[in-house]
């Protein structure tokens, strides 16, 4: 069994804003309080085999702290970074003007033609319809969606080899001798994600089988900063009538938990 965490970064020092592409640092007194509760736990958890990260700064400053003091591996994926929001990516809430309002010239955009499609009108179809209103020159979730997935997808199957190569490794140290017993076959592989609100929110939707489309599942599912949700996979037992196991058998993956703080308890 794999047990993977999916750590939401901590608060960034910019204004309130929808910070996708825009590699913002995070408030550096949270990320150093996060990182002492992940060394904290490893008195009473198992350690992690694996870190995978975001390759953005609020992300990945964190993930390279812990790899240091806990001797981890560390992988950056981009698969794993946040949904790029275009025009709107990194503007203060505050500067986004209404429809028909003047936007502020000393912002720095790159065009006159851009500052016209800063306004709350198209950011607020986008947070009614996300499917269907791509804010000008951002990802669409529909693409956001896939490149997430894919990128689980591809996460899971890496750590299933890894699993079937160290029970091989283990199993073979008993039969010549130098293992006694192979625990570690009964132990969970312990895997660590640092990622972002979106990122989380489309891993979730998609073992739990909910529509990732609706607006609803990204405003009304808070994944806190500092937050962790835990997936169990497994695989099925082997059917000994099944000549090509590995093609026909599906990953039982389930949600254990959903968005538990990490910071308020610490």
């Amino acid at each position: 069994m794999i047990e993977i965490d999916l750590l939401r970064h901590v608060k960034v020092v910019g204004e309130p804003a929808l910070y996708g592409r825009t590699d913002i640092a995070p408030i550096a007194a949270e990320n150093t309080r996060l990182l002492a509760r992940l060394v904290a736990g490893r008195s009473n958890t198992p350690r992690y085999h694996n870190i995978i990260c975001s390759p953005l700064a609020r992300c990945q400053n964190l993930a390279l702290d812990l790899a240091k003091a806990c001797d981890i591996p560390l992988v950056v994926s981009p698969s794993l970074q946040e949904m790029n929001f275009g025009c709107f990516d990194g503007v203060p809430f505050d500067r986004i003007p209404f429809a028909g309002s003047p936007f502020d010239e000393k912002q720095n955009l790159k065009n006159a033609d851009k500052n016209s499609q800063l306004t709350w009108s198209r950011l607020e179809d986008f947070f009614q319809t996300p499917a269907e209103n791509t804010l000008p020159e951002a990802e669409t979730l529909a693409d956001f969606h896939q490149r997430v997935i894919q990128g689980w997808h591809r996460l899971v199957a890496q750590q299933l080899t890894d699993v079937k190569s160290q029970a091989q490794t283990l199993l073979t140290q008993c039969e010549h001798g130098t293992l006694a017993k192979p625990q570690s076959l009964s132990t969970p592989r312990r895997v660590l994600i640092i990622a972002h609100g979106g990122v989380i929110r489309m891993i979730l939707a998609h073992i739990l089988q909910l529509d990732w489309q609706q607006a609803s599942w990204h405003q009304q599912l808070k994944i806190g900063h500092g937050s962790l949700s835990r997936i169990c996979v497994s695989q099925p037992y082997p059917d000994k009538h099944d000549q090509q196991p590995q093609f026909h058998q599906q990953l039982h993956q389930e949600v254990k938990t959903i968005a538990m703080p990490l910071l308020e308890e610490f």
